[in-house]
């Protein structure tokens, strides 16, 4: 069984970014995946003090103060992660980003997401308010990780590769669920994680 993780980066519980990090995960399930979703918000991931303790002894001497540890055990489980996340003024927010400072251990031991399935998933409140910045931002992080980034890949015509959506609506303010057309991006990146991973696996 393909394992996928979505990793909720924001500081707000069930909404608009965990609406859609829901939706990529459904359409992961519908592929043929099970998946977890962990959630930032419900966690204590403390910043990095820039120790280099994860240089010299490949740990994090914070992994036994907070959650991290368990989100490090979760991303390790994982065949493709999907991080998610709002775009707070066209970058990620300080909650998602204490979480990729914290996972340098890993890349300092050996690099131990190496090929595991990486993508992205972006809300911004404007139409062009960072949301594909976000989801660039998000697939460097995996590429220093040596993780294999992967986009969505339906209609050329109609699907973009990045899971980007907005609340900018033709006619005014909407919710996410509104969004048909980043719902279709997104859906586009789950089941294209599940798949990649499932041939990597076999």
């Amino acid at each position: 069984m393909i394992r996928i993780v979505g990793v909720q980066g924001s500081p707000r519980k069930s909404r608009n970014t965990e609406a859609l990090l829901r939706h990529a995960l459904a359409a992961a399930e519908e592929a043929g995946a099970e998946t977890e979703l962990v959630n930032l918000a419900e966690l204590n991931v403390k910043p990095c003090v820039g120790c280099n303790t994860c240089v010299r002894e490949k740990r994090c001497p914070l992994d036994d103060e907070d959650d991290m540890g368990a989100v490090k055990e979760a991303l390790l489980s994982a065949d493709g992660v999907v991080f998610a996340s709002p775009s707070y003024f066209g970058a990620v927010p300080g909650l998602l980003k204490n979480m990729m400072d914290r996972s340098r251990s890993l890349k300092m031991d050996g690099h131990r997401l190496r090929d595991k399935v990486v993508s992205a998933v972006a809300v911004a409140g404007l139409r062009h308010g960072g949301a594909e910045r976000v989801a660039e931002s998000i697939t460097h992080f995996g590429l220093t990780h040596g993780m294999i980034a992967v986009g969505g890949c339906g209609d050329p015509l109609s699907e973009a590769h990045y899971g980007t959506a907005s609340l900018q609506g033709d006619a005014g303010w909407r919710r996410v669920g509104d969004d048909e057309i980043g719902l279709s991006y997104v859906a586009g990146v789950g089941r294209r994680v599940a798949e990649v991973a499932a041939v990597l696996k076999r």
